[in-house]
Order: C-alpha cells, then sequence, then structure tokens
C-alpha cells in the first residue's frame, strides 16, 4: 500500500506553494467523538489548493495497509464526515487526501478513538547506560527505571563501554532481542557508540555528503546493513567519510521493518553549556521525572516559527500543522517567533525551521539566528519540538543544536522534522512518543515522508532519522495514587491506596499479574472508592497489583481515558487456595504464527486469551486433555493464556510472532 500511495504522489502538479505551502501540503483535520450513539466526526479546514475532492481511508490502529476509501467530501460545502463504524474503546487511524483525479495535493493522518483505555503493557525496554556515567547517576536511573515499570515497561539496564563499536553493541541488542519475547524500545542514555551511514545530504548541501549518524541501524534486528560499497570523501567533515572497511555502513535508506523503537539522550560535547556532560544528563532525568509525576503541566498548544523558509515550496512546517491539529484542533497554534516566545512561556509543542549550520537556526531568534548558546544560556519551556535547518540534523556535532535542545529548560524531545515528515499522531490517543518515532523511520510505514526538494521528491526513509529524548514520554499524565497496599484475605486480595491529589480523576484501574506474567484489568469499571477486592484470584502464586488514576481526556483526535504512572503492591496466594498439585500442562509451539496446541494431564473445562491491554479475545469451552488454539490472524505480541481445571485457573504467556 505504501508504494501505491507514493505512484500516486508522483502525479503531483508540482508548484511554487509560497508561503503558504505548509498549510497547502496539509488538511488540517481533528476529530470529535461522540458516546451516546458512538461515532467520530472528522472535521478540516478548507486547503487554498485547487482540487476538487477530499477522500478518507480507515483501518484500526495497528493494521497494516489502508485498504479502500471510505468516504468523500466534494471541496465545496461543509468539510466533515462522520464514521459511525466505531466501538466505545476503538482506536483507529484516519487518512485524508484532497485530489483532482490521481493527483495527490494535500494529505492528513488523525488516531481518533471514543474513550479509548490505554495498553497496561508497553513491551520490554533496554535501558543502555553509558558506563562512565552509571554509578553518579545511580539514583536518577533507579526513578527512570521506577517510572518506567510504573507505566507499564518491563525494563532491562545494561551498561555500555562508549568505545565499543556499533557492531558490536549492535550484536548484544540481539542477544537481548532474542531473549526477550517483547523487546520493543532502546533508550540510550549517556555517549552510546554512535552508527554512521549512507552516501546522503538530505540539507542538500554537497560538502556534506557521505555517512550520517544512524542510530535506527540499530532498532532493525534483520536487515543487511553491509560496509563493503560506499567511497565517498567529498564531505568537508571527515566524520562523514565513508569508505569500505571503515566501521560505516552502506545503506542511505532504511533496509528493512524497523523492529525496536530507538531514541537516544546524549549531552556529550555540548561545551556551551556550563554544567559538564554527567549534570547535563541528571538534568534531563530529573525534568523527565516532574513531567511524568505532573509536577509541572505545560499548557496544550503549538507553536510554529517558518522564519524565511515559509516561502520554500517544501512546506516544512506541514510537520507542525498536520501534528498540531490532531492534538490540540487548529484554534490552538500559534504561528509566533520561536525562541523569544517559548524562553520562558510554555507550549506543550513547537516547530521551528531555519536555514542553519550545525549549531544555529537563522530566524528563529527575533528574525535572527537561534545558536546553541541562545539554549545554553536560557530555558526553553516546550516540552516536546521539532526543528529542521542545513547541517544540524547530524546531530553528533560539538554544540549540536538539537541535542542542544533537550538539554535546555524543559524540553523533553527534539526531532529534525522537514526531510522526511513524521507522524506523531498516535501520540494524541496516549501512545509514546517512541512509537510515533518508529512509525516515521520504517520502510513498511503507511504514512508518506517523503517531500520535494528542488522540483524532485528526496529522502523516503533515510537512515538519518532520528528520536532524540525518552522514547517512552506521553503527552499527558495525571497524578498518581500512592501507597497500595494489598492483602491476602482467604482467597481474596483486599487492595487499598491512598487517593490521587489530582480531584479531577473519573477513578481508578486496578491491574493485576503473577510473576513474569501480565497486566490484566480486574475492574469492569473504573473503581471511584480507593478500596477494591479481587475475587478472581487464579491460584497459588505470587501477584503483584497496580493501581492506577484515570481520567477522560478530550483533545483534537478524541476521547480516551489518560493514566497516571502506576503504584504497586504485592500478596501472595499459597496452599488452600483452589490448589491442584502435581499438575502439568503446556502451550506448544511457544512462539508461533498463532496456531497452538495446548496438552494438560488434567482434564481443561475452559481456555481464555487476553490480549496486552488486558481484554478477552479468545474464550472456549473445553472437555478435553488436548485443545487446538487458532489465533491466526492476531497482531504479532505477546499475550496471556489461562486454562481452568478442577476449578484452578493456571496462567502462561503467549507469542505469537
Amino acid at each position: 500500500m505504501k508504494r501505491s500511495l507514493l505512484l500516486l504522489l508522483c502525479l503531483f502538479l508540482y508548484q511554487a506553494y509560497g508561503q503558504d505551502a505548509a498549510r497547502n501540503w496539509t488538511v488540517q483535520a481533528s476529530a470529535e467523538a461522540n458516546p451516546a450513539d458512538p461515532s467520530i466526526t472528522l472535521k478540516w479546514l478548507p486547503n487554498a489548493t485547487v482540487a476538487e475532492i477530499y477522500y478518507i481511508w480507515k483501518k484500526e490502529k495497528g493494521t497494516v495497509g489502508w485498504g479502500t476509501s471510505v468516504g468523500s467530501v466534494p471541496t465545496g460545502g461543509d468539510l466533515e464526515w462522520t464514521d459511525t463504524d466505531v466501538e466505545l474503546g476503538g482506536s483507529y487511524e484516519y487518512m485524508i487526501q484532497l485530489r483532482t483525479g490521481g493527483s495527490v495535493y494535500a494529505w492528513t493522518y488523525i488516531n481518533a478513538g471514543v474513550e479509548v483505555q490505554l495498553n497496561p503493557n508497553k513491551g520490554d525496554i533496554l535501558l543502555l547506560i553509558d558506563e562512565t556515567h552509571a554509578d553518579a547517576l545511580s539514583d536518577e536511573i533507579d526513578t527512570l527505571e521506577m517510572d518506567l515499570y510504573n507505566d507499564g515497561w518491563m525494563v532491562t539496564r545494561h551498561l555500555v563501554d562508549p568505545a565499543m563499536t556499533p557492531a558490536d553493541l549492535k550484536d548484544e541488542i540481539k542477544g537481548y532481542y532474542n531473549e526477550l519475547p517483547n523487546l520493543t524500545s532502546l533508550y540510550l542514555l549517556g555517549n552510546i557508540p554512535v552508527p554512521y551511514s549512507g552516501d546522503l545530504y538530505p540539507d542538500l548541501s554537497f560538502f556534506h555528503r557521505g555517512a550520517w549518524p544512524a542510530d535506527v541501524y540499530y532498532g532493525d534486528m534483520f536487515g543487511e546493513w553491509t560496509d563493503t560499497e560506499v567511497n565517498t570523501t567529498s564531505a568537508t567533515d571527515p566524520r562523514n567519510h565513508n569508505i569500505p572497511g571503515d566501521g560505516k555502513f552502506d545503506p542511505s535508506t532504511v533496509v528493512s521493518t524497523i523492529n525496536l523503537q530507538v531514541s537516544r539522550v546524549d549531552f556529550s560535547n555540548l561545551s556551551a553549556f556550563v554544567d559538564p556532560e554527567v549534570e547535563l544528563l541528571r538534568n534531563y532525568l530529573n525534568k523527565v521525572h516532574e513531567f511524568k509525576t505532573t509536577a509541572y503541566i505545560p499548557v496544550e498548544r503549538g507553536l510554529i516559527d517558518q522564519s524565511a523558509l515559509s516561502f520554500h515550496s517544501e512546506g516544512f512546517a506541514q510537520n507542525g500543522f498536520r501534528n498540531f491539529t490532531a492534538f490540540f484542533g487548529p484554534d490552538s497554534i500559534a504561528e509566533l517567533d520561536y525562541w523569544t516566545t517559548l524562553n520562558g512561556n510554555d507550549y506543550l509543542w513547537s516547530y521551528g525551521c531555519g536555514d542553519g549550520t550545525y549549531s544555529l537556526a537563522n530566524g528563529l531568534n527575533g528574525g535572527s539566528a537561534l545558536t546553541t548558546n541562545h539554549i545554553a544560556d536560557g530555558s526553553s519551556e516546550s516540552t516536546f519540538t521539532m526543528l529542521y535547518g542545513s547541517q544540524f540534523g547530524d546531530w553528533d556535532t560539538p554544540n549540536n543544536l538539537l541535542r542542544a535542545s533537550i538539554a535546555s529548560g524543559r524540553t523533553l524531545s527534539c526531532s529534525w522534522a522537514g526531510r522526511p515528515n513524521f507522524h506523531y499522531h498516535h501520540m494524541a490517543m496516549g501512545e509514546n512518543i517512541g512509537y510515533s518515532a518508529r512509525a516515521s523511520q520504517d520502510i513498511y510505514s503507511d504514512y508518506i515522508s517523503l517531500t520535494l526538494g528542488g522540483g524532485a521528491y528526496v529522502t523516503i526513509e533515510g537512515v538519518h532519522v532520528a528520536q532524540l529524548g525518552d522514547p517512552s514520554l506521553r503527552m499527558y499524565y495525571v497524578a498518581s495514587p500512592t501507597e497500595v497496599e494489598a492483602v491476602n484475605n482467604d482467597v481474596i486480595a483486599d487492595i487499598s491506596w491512598t487517593a490521587s491529589t489530582d480531584e479531577e480523576i473519573d477513578g481508578y484501574n486496578i491491574y493485576r499479574r503473577p510473576e513474569n506474567g501480565l497486566w490484566i484489568r480486574i475492574n469492569p469499571e473504573l473503581v471511584s472508592e480507593t478500596t477494591y477486592s479481587d475475587t478472581t484470584v487464579p491460584g497459588p502464586g505470587d501477584y503483584r497489583y497496580m493501581v492506577k488514576a484515570a481520567k477522560l481526556k478530550t483533545n483534537g483526535s478524541g476521547t480516551f481515558y489518560n493514566e497516571s504512572l502506576g503504584a504497586e503492591g504485592t500478596t501472595s496466594f499459597v496452599a488452600g487456595i483452589n490448589e491442584v498439585t502435581n499438575f502439568h500442562w503446556d502451550v506448544f509451539p511457544n512462539p508461533s504464527n498463532g496456531m497452538f496446541t495446548i496438552q494438560s494431564d488434567r482434564l481443561m473445562t475452559q481456555v481464555e486469551v487476553y490480549a496486552p491491554d488486558g481484554k478477552l479475545i479468545y474464550t472456549e469451552q473445553s472437555n478435553n486433555y488436548i485443545e487446538k488454539l487458532d489465533l491466526l490472524g492476531v497482531e504479532p505480541g505477546v499475550y496471556f493464556i489461562r486454562v481452568k481445571t478442577d476449578n484452578t485457573w493456571l496462567n502462561k504467556r503467549l507469542v505469537i510472532q
């Protein structure tokens, strides 16, 4: 589907869009959710480009391919379309394209839903830590790991020698990938070895042609990254030289599907800052913790500054207009000067573009250049930002503007968005930023990432596409409950907690998991009190309970139940609770493509399979010792299977590849 979309895009009638290029490439769309009679209404602003009709495509979030269009709206009249084929809790993605015939003039994406629930199981995250700072930052790293765990991540910590080669580190990552069945994300903290790859210059600066930093290499578990073909030494900076056998790789574009989210926090060689590298890392970890625990909550609005590039036909700021409209709606987007506004005023998101160098972007500081020195001396209050301009997309340079951005003030993430585009629309429905970054990098993505350069299409899925910051970051958080206690009361677990300090929450969700199992939500409805009794304990064993505060969040993409970080309590159930001794059962092959065999030495009466978000996706009564389980077509991932025998439930992980 992706390639067919690109063929359609090749039918574009190239035109100099001028000052409104960013808007003209974009369908500025938002969504309204109606829970009473579930429906989603898409609304968008008129586009100045001369074209005839808007087409709408739809798919369930996480599925592949757009299929055929599900609706259309002519350019005249009301620009809205209502989808009544939705369910409460369903998460859907829409693509809207403005067309004449086969020519695409503008487009957008939106992830919308009505009362969507967050997934309590985010997967495994591999925390790669620069070993030179591990001891000094031990307290902050412990807090980071706890915050990740309380947000649904299973954390594995690994110390890295900055002097090792990227190829050797990749081998270690592959080892973890084979060991951890649900490894989803890589968090690179500190001066982790930087892979270089390609013969490219996405900033169209020929003196900058060669190998660029390529963290996406660490996220590709199966592609072939050779070092035998590229031979280029024209770049001014020897870092970008790439010759066979030098440890820098050949590919200029992503060669295979990207298996892992990859994001980096690296403050090496930032001499413009007074604080040394270790203190910059400490400050970053502390401000991330403050954001996740609602110590500060930024204003939900977006800022865009196109500076002198507003006249460029590529319309780089389409990255701002497209994403921010899905986040906030069009009325909460301001076009103001980047630095003079953000240096003291909080915006949840911002976008700025200006021609530049490794350490500056012209026009983003009251019409003058914004430099790394300005950032080091000031305090950016934009939590998430995107920047675009010449050279500084090559982020592994001293005093680089992108890395400096997340070292300053309250900024937590940054990307070089313009060649190609970034697609953060999933974050409106509670996804983490690493999810959207991987979708923007992947060669098989369903999202259009190419742009125009001098009238030609360039940089589709370049290896230079990188995300800086904590990959687990969500846009919204809620104040957590505290002091969770789980008490074994015969065959019931009595859970109690101290209330969230957020007075506007709608209630609490309670999750349970066995050791080495997945979290499953055990409350059918939100709990309004600060106690809950679990009467569904499966059997003997150690159980962890996590309580999260939940608040229905309404934004430019619909509604979802936003959640706090969790607070945990544990308890054990031993002999006497539906105990079965000498019971043996197995599921094989595990992992598989969806076809499993369940074998037991006791008669099974019920089989249930739960999705990572705790939803029951399969149930079947049984009266056998052997059952065939057909989950073909179920999305790959880690699931939770329960088998009932002799009034006892037994649990295992189930992995679909």
